[in-house]
Formats: structure tokens, sequence, C-alpha cells
């Protein structure tokens, strides 16, 4: 029987997985890849910037397959291997506060082992927010010593100095697994799939036992809010409103309809946000949408009060007045 190799592509909130992933999914590899996304909070938000609609499963244009689970990884697996005649690899992405060694161990056992074979799990790292990462959440530790393979991305953010001192502190956690150096999870595709690293003789991974003084919280203490809208939101307001989040806030992410410039006032225009730490980012979708025009919001972070974010969220809904510069839009 043919074992389909699996990688578990992991990382803190915010690190780069789901750009990588849609690098994987439209590169000339000639593969055809099922993918599993999970996600945080209530709304699916990952799954829609890679064009997974609600219904889980979806053929994608280059005859991949895709689906997203919240809680159970296994039976998104076992979703996609009941379509094994068409695919020749599984891509998981785990959520940013997920430790990768509990999924690693379902993929060890049977009856997966009959059919997959673990490939590697590689996890993703933000240069910016490394060290802010990793007072974040254990997980964030977990990530790094269960890796076959680390990829330290946006490094463009850092300097070379601080480059070296992040390769030093992941020698000291992981110096078994290879690290690559990149920006925008611009990684030559050979270097991550099939690269026969996951190492069973290493598994599980010695737990991380902490430093002298460091107090880590568990990843159980992040929370998420998810918010739906159905009013076009001014895109001032809200870049203000992702400005003046508190710290305690350290990732947001979704999609906002706001007024398009230059257009009749009731056109609007769909657009992709991201927030990690300060650092905030749009981006227009030009990609056809179905469905209603909903904006949607997710906040991560702690001590999250709900009424708050929501009425302060509310104060963004736009009269149509002031859409986003063009300049403004990556």
């Amino acid at each position: 029987m043919r074992h389909i190799p699996i990688t578990i592509l992991t990382g803190f909130l915010g690190s780069g997985k789901t750009t990588l992933l849609n690098r994987l999914l439209t590169g000339d590899h000639g593969l055809k890849i099922g993918v599993i996304l999970n996600e945080v909070g209530e709304i699916a938000i990952d799954g829609e910037l890679v064009s997974v609609p609600k219904d889980g499963l979806l053929e994608l244009s280059n005859g991949c397959l895709c689906c997203t689970v919240r809680d159970d990884f296994e039976q998104g697996a076992l979703q996609l291997l009941a379509h094994v005649d068409r695919l020749d690899y599984l891509v998981i992405e785990t959520t940013g506060i997920a430790d990768p060694r509990q999924l690693a161990e379902i993929f060890v056992q049977r009856p997966f082992q009959e059919q997959t074979r673990l490939d590697s799990i590689i996890t993703l790292l933000d240069a910016a927010e490394f060290e802010n990462n990793l007072h974040r959440a254990e997980s964030a530790y977990h990530q790094i010593t269960s890796a076959d393979l680390l990829i330290l991305n946006k490094t463009d953010l850092i300097s070379p100095s601080d480059q070296e001192q992040i390769l030093h502190t992941l020698r000291r956690y992981n110096s078994q697994a290879p690290c690559l150096i990149t920006t925008f999870a611009q990684v030559p595709l050979a270097q991550i799939l099939d690269i026969h690293a996951f190492r069973p003789e290493h598994f599980p991974p010695t737990p991380f036992p902490g430093d002298p003084g460091l107090d880590v919280p568990s990843h159980t203490t992040i929370q998420s809010e998810s918010f739906l809208l159905s009013q076009p939101l001014d895109f001032a307001a809200f870049r203000e409103y992702l400005e003046d989040l508190p710290e305690t806030i350290f990732r947001a992410k979704g999609v906002i309809w706001i007024p398009e410039e230059d257009s009749p006032q009731e056109t609007l225009q769909k657009v992709i946000f991201h927030k990690v730490g300060s650092r905030i980012s749009f981006f227009a979708d030009d990609r056809p949408s179905s469905g209603a025009a909903l904006s949607k919001i997710v906040l991560i972070g702690r001590e999250l009060h709900r009424f708050s974010l929501e009425a302060r969220l509310r104060g963004c809904v736009s009269h149509l007045t002031r859409p986003a510069p063009k300049d403004m839009l990556g």
C-alpha cells in the first residue's frame, strides 16, 4: 500500500503559516495536496484566505483537496484519506497556539500508520516577534523543540545581530533541526516537501524545562473573540481601532468590506488584514466572492473584554464616505 507523506506545519500566531501554505498550493510541484486547516475562534478566517468554503471539503484549481476543522484533526484527516486515490501529499496547518506533539502522536499510531508516513514537523518563526512569543505561551517552545525543520521568517524586520541571537537560541532548544532563513515565507518547495525529516527515534521530544525565573504561561490562557458585521467599515476608523488595541491582544486577522475608492458609493471592496504585535497590513482581495459582504474579525490574546471591543468596533461602521487610499493596500 502506498503511504501518503504528511507535513505538519506549525508556528506561533502570525508566523506566516498561511502564506507558506498558499505557496504550496500554487507551487509548480505537480502534486495533488490534501490540506487540513485548524483555527482559533468561532469564525473561519484561514479557510477563507485559501478559498475554503464553510462546508469543509473543496477541490482547488490545481486538483488539491482542502478541509477545515476546529477541534478534530483526526476526523479531517480521515475525510481526506477517503479520497486517497486523488492525493499525493497531506499538509496540516495547526493553530498558532498548538502543541504539534499531540498531532504527531496521532499519525505515528494505527490506523494512520497503514496509510500515511509522517514526513516532517515544520515550524515557522516570526523573527520580529520571536522574544515576545517565547513569553506568550509555552506552546511556542514546544513548536521549536518538536521541529524537524525550522523556518525563521520575516528576517527583513530584524538586524543581523538580532538574527544571530535568535539562531543561537534555536540551537539551544533544538540543535538537531536545520534552520532556513527567509522573508515572506519564500522557501524552495524541494526543501520542505517529502524531505524524510521526521525522527521517530527522537519522539516525543524532551519537554521544555523552562528557564530559571521565567514564568511562561500555558496556551490555555489565550482567548479569542470573533465578530461578524454586515455593514461596511470606515477604513480609517478601523485602522485606528487596530492601532489602539491593548498589548494583551497580540494577533488580529480577518476580512473587511469597505467603500471602494473612485467608485459609486454603493460599490464595496474586500480587504484582508493582519496585525501581529504592532505591525498592521492590509491587502485588497480581488477574488470573486459569493454570499453576503460580511466583515469577519478575529482577535487573539489575553484579557479580552468582548463588550468594549465590540462597542468600539461598531463605531467603525462606515457611512460610505471614506474609502481606503490605494497606497494603503499592499
